[in-house]
């Protein structure tokens, strides 16, 4: 049986203006990774159509529970009073937890 480890997934799904600044932040912070689509999609903020520039991005990081509470704080704090944005997490099983921080992989 293949052996997996507890971890976070940490989703942010928002203004695409923002991507590479959030994502140096993000690194800075401690994450090892992360994975970029560009999406669409409305909500309390209003419809973003496909042909609207900027368009959403979303990102998702796999981290340790700590980093993923840091960059939730982060994201809250930094970018929710400006961008129409939105940000949750979410419990994965990973394999090889040592590459997304996992100290007992």
């Amino acid at each position: 049986m293949i052996k997996t480890v507890p971890m976070k997934r940490v989703v942010i799904i928002g203004d695409e203006t923002v991507e590479y600044r959030l994502v140096k932040e993000i690194h800075d912070i401690g994450a090892t990774g992360y994975t970029y689509y560009l999406v669409r999609g409305g909500g309390a903020m209003g419809d973003r159509p496909r042909h609207a520039e900027p368009g959403n991005a979303k990102i998702e990081i796999i981290c340790t529970p700590d980093l993923a509470n840091r960059v939730l704080e982060h994201v809250s704090t930094n970018y929710f009073g400006n961008y129409a944005m939105i940000a949750f997490l979410d419990d994965v099983q990973v394999i090889r937890g040592e590459k997304f921080g996992a100290t007992d992989a």
